[in-house]
């Protein structure tokens, strides 16, 4: 890879020195804890439609013990923003289209393991969706929990 950029100046530590992805804030996703028994192993609440910033986001920001995300898989007509591959923290990610009959609200993630999660996709501008409780799933770098209870306190 490339040389990187950081420092003490508070540069990005990152191999792609042109292709930085926006910092979103917690990364809204839930997985379920036994997958592959449901029709979805989790639900993802993207910020927005951009597949190039909100996939960096969510390869960037994977819950590390689950492992990490080296293919994606989408509906194109699910995103304005669209790519054949995204650059993330961890380098380059090749993204590939779902074909129709594979439906939409859907992105598929191959890990590095070869596991493969089907994740259902809860679209901000559709709050009415019940499943799109965005504190319900978000977790950090580490893949710890960011929940808060229903009372609106801190997550047990």
């Amino acid at each position: 890879m490339g040389a990187t950029r950081g420092g003490a100046m508070g540069g990005r530590n990152f191999p792609y020195p042109n292709r930085y992805p926006d910092a979103l804030g917690l990364l809204r996703l839930r997985l379920a804890e036994v997958q592959h028994l449901a029709l979805a192993d989790g639900l993802w609440l993207p910020y927005g439609r951009d597949l190039i910033r909100e996939g960096a986001h969510l390869v960037d920001d994977f819950p590390a013990h689950r492992g990490r995300i080296d293919r994606l898989a989408y509906a194109p007509g699910d995103w304005d923003v669209v790519a054949s591959e995204i650059f993330t923290r961890h380098g380059r990610v090749k993204v590939g289209f779902l074909p129709r009959s594979r439906g939409r609200g859907v992105v598929l993630l191959r890990l590095h393991t070869s596991e493969v999660l089907r994740i259902r996709i809860a679209w901000p501008d559709r709050p009415s969706d019940p499943l799109a409780d965005p504190t319900e799933g978000a977790v950090d770098r580490g893949g710890h929990s960011r929940r808060a209870s229903r009372a609106g306190g801190p997550a047990r």
